[in-house]
């Protein structure tokens, strides 16, 4: 299957675009960032391409995209300052397609 989001767009969105050196990196974070975005809808890529014409619906790219980002600006756990969620950042863009129940025979 395609990827539901291009590295070519990531790249755009961290500004890297006008370097490789971090590819290999930043297609690491891409495909944690998607499992991990398509995991908390509890629904498969299927489902949710299905949803809308065939792609992944804008608010689950933009999940993607700023999951992303946020790992290849903080690559690791700790840091000299304090890290601070935004405020309904990632849970605002997925719970839309957060699928509450299971489907008959799960």
């Amino acid at each position: 299957m395609m990827a539901a989001v291009s590295l070519a767009l990531l790249k755009k969105h961290v500004r890297a675009d006008d370097f490789s050196d971090d590819d290999v990196l930043l297609q690491h974070y891409l495909e944690a960032a998607t499992a991990s975005v398509i995991k908390a809808t509890n629904r498969t890529e299927e489902e949710l391409m299905m949803m809308n014409y065939g792609m992944l619906p804008a608010p689950l790219v933009q999940a993607i995209l700023v999951w992303a980002g946020d790992m290849y600006a903080h690559r690791e756990a700790t840091g000299p300052s304090q890290f601070h969620e935004v405020p309904y950042s990632l849970s605002a863009f997925i719970k839309p397609y957060v699928r509450l129940t299971c489907k008959p025979g799960e």
